[in-house]
């Protein structure tokens, strides 16, 4: 999954990067071609199976759209709530008496992850078509163009949110776009924001002294995908 969302920066990967990049595509396609085929000889209850059945029995899904969403899910899955976690837990780090709020009250996990959703947009940007032509500030966008909407940038949007390069723990963030807008919202929105809570629950109880190192984090090269890449931290056993 990192190597795929790293192909995204393919122009500045070198040839070692991309030989990596193009083995872990094929081994994914691979993976999930044979996941698929096992799912249309023995059905379960699952995505998989019931993409199958789209196909299959409603002709609402080909092939290949089966592949791609498939692959499209590991992503989503796996890369936006890892970077979300990673993001939140440097955050709390840098601002102890936030760290020290969410530990006093874990009833504030929760809006501890819509801003961190809103601060850092673990998804930065998405590729749509224009379905008609359409003017936006002055600017008309013609049917069938290719567009790239920043949600990072109109969560930043200070028109909609004050000061909005500061996180804070008791902003109002209805209304951020992190997880999409109208028939685009994600999927799994429900499911990573109970990941993450169930995550920073366990975490932040258990390792009252975590702690970064003197090694900084490093953060993915990615242009339409935010979160720290390492993120080295110390903790004492309790």
């Amino acid at each position: 999954a990192d190597d795929i969302i790293s192909a995204s920066n393919r122009a500045t990967a070198t040839e070692e990067d991309r030989q990596r990049i193009r083995h872990s595509i094929t081994d994914a396609r691979a993976y999930f071609e044979a996941t698929i085929a096992r799912r249309r000889q023995e059905p379960r209850d699952d995505l998989i199976s019931a993409f199958v059945r789209a196909e299959e029995e409603n002709q609402a899904l080909t092939a290949p759209e089966i592949l791609s969403l498939s692959i499209l899910l590991l992503l989503g899955g796996s890369e936006t709530t890892t970077n979300l976690l990673g993001s939140l837990i440097l955050t709390l780090l840098e601002q102890p008496d936030d760290l020290a709020s969410v530990r006093r009250d874990p009833s504030l996990i929760p809006q501890l992850i819509e801003e961190g959703l809103r601060y850092h947009s673990p998804v930065q940007a998405l590729f749509r078509q224009t379905t008609q032509a359409v003017e936006i500030a002055g600017t008309t966008i013609p049917a069938n163009a290719t567009v790239m909407p920043l949600l990072a940038s109109a969560n930043r949007d200070p028109r909609k949110f004050p000061d909005p390069e500061c996180f804070d723990l008791t902003r109002k963030t209805d209304g951020h776009v992190a997880l999409g807008h109208g028939v685009h919202f994600c999927l799994g929105a429900p499911l990573a924001r109970a990941e993450a809570k169930v995550a920073l629950e366990a975490l932040l109880p258990y390792l009252p002294s975590l702690r970064p190192t003197a090694q900084p984090a490093t953060w993915l090269d990615s242009f339409f995908v935010r979160g720290p890449k390492t993120l080295p931290l110390a903790f004492a056993e309790v």
